[in-house]
């Protein structure tokens, strides 16, 4: 049975694909789940708008994503901290620490998942942080970290 998949279904199809699928799995699983639709002449045509949108959507996501990029780009972010001996410090700076800081700086709510740390800092000095916006937007930015004057 041919059907238009409404949202994507993870091996099968992505919203707007128009696909070939075994009947019992069309009828059983996805129309009941308003996954997808039978692929009458009317569905293909709103397939057809809905992907032309869809595309358009990540053409500007990623515009978006791009400009965001650059804009993070080499900046420097610092922070000022409590260290110990050798200059450990005695708690550490996550990516929820640097999220929040971007977010100040670019006036953009950045998920810290976009953060790419092995783990946490937990020393003082400069160190590069890698943003991974996409799978070809990336961005580095230098973290500075600061002993606190006490």
């Amino acid at each position: 049975m041919k059907v238009v998949f409404l949202q994507d279904v993870s091996s099968k199809g992505k919203a707007g694909e128009i696909r070939e699928v075994a009947d019992g799995y069309a009828r059983n699983f996805l129309i009941p789940k308003n996954l997808a639709i039978p692929a009458s002449e009317s569905a293909i045509k709103l397939a057809g708008i809905k992907s032309q949108e869809l595309m358009r959507h990540r053409a500007r996501v990623h515009d978006e994503m791009s400009e965001l990029a650059n804009l993070l780009k080499d900046k420097e972010i610092h922070f000022k901290a409590k260290a110990g001996e050798k200059g450990r410090l005695h708690g550490s700076i996550t990516t929820a620490n640097i999220a929040d800081e971007l977010t100040k700086l670019a006036k953009v709510e950045i998920d810290k998942k976009k953060i790419e740390l092995d783990e946490p800092l937990r020393q003082l000095g400069t160190h590069e942080v890698k943003l991974q916006f996409s799978k070809e937007i990336a961005a580095t930015i230098i973290v500075i970290i600061e002993e606190e004057s006490k």
